[in-house]
């Protein structure tokens, strides 16, 4: 328990200091640290979603910060087994519902599938049923789905749906950056 706990915050520090720094070893080193506190979490202990949902986090700035879009398939896995093992009343879930639309928001963004958008839009919207209006989760939600019908509404020729589109433009990185563009709209 000792050494799930050190690695965590061992793994949360080194994120932190990325997102300040943007020193790409800090977040490989993240990862490692959020891998190895999976690993030692076993599947039935309680801990087991956040060390899933801490990873997932670390691996998905990984995707956006080296531009590896396809590789989104692995946080949006890890994202999901966090949200299966946490319980519709969990404190936790309404951020990893969250967090997991907005991984799926960036795949869509970058492969332009539907079933991606629109279960995105599914767990958006069970975002807003269960967070207080005044909540920044609830904003960031209400951001999410404002950015991505914006950049769903374009027209898609039959020639762009094999390409992949840059997603920068069209998500922020983190739920800072949310918070900070609705912000600026306000």
């Amino acid at each position: 328990m000792r050494a799930l706990l050190l690695r965590t915050d061992v793994g949360r520090r080194l994120l932190a200091r990325y997102r300040r720094t943007q020193n790409s070893k800090d977040l490989d080193q993240s990862i490692n640290h959020f891998q190895r506190a999976s690993d030692l979490c076993p599947m039935d202990h309680p801990y087991r979603p956040a060390a899933l949902f801490n990873l997932a986090t670390a691996k998905f700035a990984s995707c956006q910060a080296n531009g590896t879009y396809l590789d989104l398939n692995i946080p949006i896995s890890l994202f999901q087994d966090a949200l299966d093992l946490r319980p519709t009343d969990h404190p936790d879930r309404a951020v990893t519902l969250l967090h997991l639309a907005i991984a799926l928001l960036a795949r869509f963004a970058k492969r332009g599938f539907q079933t991606d958008a629109d279960a995105a839009e599914e767990l958006l919207s069970e975002v807003l049923d269960v967070c207080h209006a005044n909540s920044h989760i609830y904003r960031a939600a209400l951001i999410a789905i404002e950015t991505s019908a914006l950049h769903s509404t374009r027209s898609i020729d039959a020639n762009d749906l094999g390409r992949e589109r840059p997603a920068a433009s069209m998500l922020p990185l983190s739920l800072n950056q949310l918070y900070d563009r609705a912000k600026r709209c306000l």
